[in-house]
This record gives C-alpha cells, structure tokens and sequence, in this order.
C-alpha cells in the first residue's frame, strides 16, 4: 500500500517536473532570465514612476482694449465680482476701447509663450496677475499683480497696483 502511494507519489511530481521543463522551453529566452533573475533577488527593470504633469501648460488670458491681462485660472471661473474688478483695472488705463476676448493659450517653452502672446494679441500693456510661469518673459511694459482673489480681498493693494499702473503709463 505505502509502495503504491510512493509509485503514485512519484508519477505525479515526475509529470510536474516535465510540465514545467516544457513550459521552461517555451518561453522565450528574456523570459527566463528574468525569472531567474527574479528567483535570485535581482530585479532586471525598474518601474517607472508614472508622471501626470504634462509638458504643456496653458496660460489664460484677457484683452479689453490694448491692455492684456495675463490670469492664472479662466475668466469666467472667477466670481462676478472678481470679473468686474478685473473689468475696472483695465478700464482705468484709458487704453481699454474695443473689444473684450479671453482664452486660453498652450504652450511648451517660454519663447512659444512669448511669440503666441505677442503676435495673437499685440498689446500696448500687459498685466500680470498671480504667479507667472516665468519671471520675465517680456521685452517691454508689463506690470507685475498680485492675483485677482488677493487683489479683491486687500485695499490697499488695490492702491498699489494703481500706482504702478498710473507710472507705467503716465497719468
């Protein structure tokens, strides 16, 4: 009895051993070494960690007039309020006759920004407000804000940036 569980016993890891000699031959060779490899402790490829930042990145922008204003965020995701005062900065550079437009411009490298900005909207004056992706992408007038929540929120940078604007463009 205990002869026949070995016979079977035996059998059974025989045609194991010959599944995985087969299964072993049918893989391809980058296979098995990585197998093996793995067995051993020795890890063939690192897993790359998985980026969600993009290399293009968007830029918002407003124009009344010959005054742009460059935002960090749409124009119409701002609160109605924030939108006027934007509305009322601009218009009190005197510069701000014609059309109103805003969209949103892509782009990869700090001389695409440049050209695009330039050519597409061809401002006498740029206001900058919030953080802008590079320090200075300009080769002309352009005034530096802070962005327009801190703007709405604090007077007296408010009066600042009235300031600014007023020596900027000399009235």
């Amino acid at each position: 009895m205990i002869g026949s569980k070995a016979l079977y016993l035996s059998v059974g890891l025989s045609i194991v051993y010959k599944l995985n000699v087969i299964i072993l031959f049918m893989l391809t060779p980058e296979i098995k070494t990585n197998l093996i490899l793995k067995e051993i402790g020795i890890k063939r490829y690192s897993i790359r960690s998985k980026t969600t930042e993009s290399p293009q990145k968007n830029l918002y922008c407003y124009q009344k007039g010959h005054i742009l204003a460059l935002l960090d965020k749409p124009f119409e995701n701002f609160i109605e309020e924030q939108q006027e005062l934007l509305k009322a900065i601009i218009d009190s550079t005197k510069m701000s006759d014609g059309e109103e437009s805003y969209e949103k411009i892509s782009y990869f490298s700090k001389k695409e920004l440049h050209e695009s900005l330039l050519k597409k909207f061809k401002p006498r004056l740029i206001i900058i407000f919030g953080v802008m992706p590079y320090d200075s992408i300009f080769d002309y007038e352009y005034i530096k804000a802070p962005s327009l929540s801190q703007l709405f929120n604090k007077k007296q940078l408010k009066k600042d940036l009235w300031i600014n604007i007023k020596q900027k463009l000399s009235l």
